[in-house]
């Protein structure tokens, strides 16, 4: 006697097969333009931290504005808070470099990674990266 077992779609394989899966969802739906709220999770400054509301055009960030006081990010901190496309490289770039630990959650709608937590190296202190995503994606005009 033969036994077959049903397949059933148990998900994606890897992270970097999560990653893809995600990043197709966010891609069909992504605005021409929208805006969302990042914080980030580092042992780092106040001002690397935010939250920060940022808009963005097509892939283009068009502005980083500190949630707290309105000041606009400039100098270095424009590259601390990117769009969501940038936080999928984010993502991406520690998944390929071989990252000891990659947590991450992503919206099941849109795909957007709401949250995530990186630890570069296991034998090394505070170099670990974490993103949280405050104020989901919303459409701007």
């Amino acid at each position: 006697m033969i036994t077959l077992a049903a397949c059933q779609d148990l998900g994606p394989e890897t992270p970097r097969d999560e990653l893809q899966e995600n990043l197709e969802l966010w891609q069909a739906m992504r605005p021409a333009r929208y805006a969302y709220t990042i914080e980030r999770q580092c042992f780092c400054g106040v001002d690397a931290r935010g939250p920060v509301r940022v808009t963005v055009d097509g892939e283009t960030v068009l502005s980083q504005v500190y949630v707290e006081d309105g000041r606009l990010a400039t100098g270095p901190a424009t590259g601390w808070f990117p769009s969501v496309d940038g936080l999928f490289a984010v993502l991406r770039d520690a998944i390929d470099e071989g990252a000891h630990e990659v947590r991450v959650s992503y919206d099941p709608v849109s795909g957007v990674p709401f949250e995530f937590w990186i630890d570069y190296s296991e034998f090394t202190a505070d170099e670990e990266l974490g993103f949280a995503v405050t104020e989901a994606v919303q459409p701007v005009s």
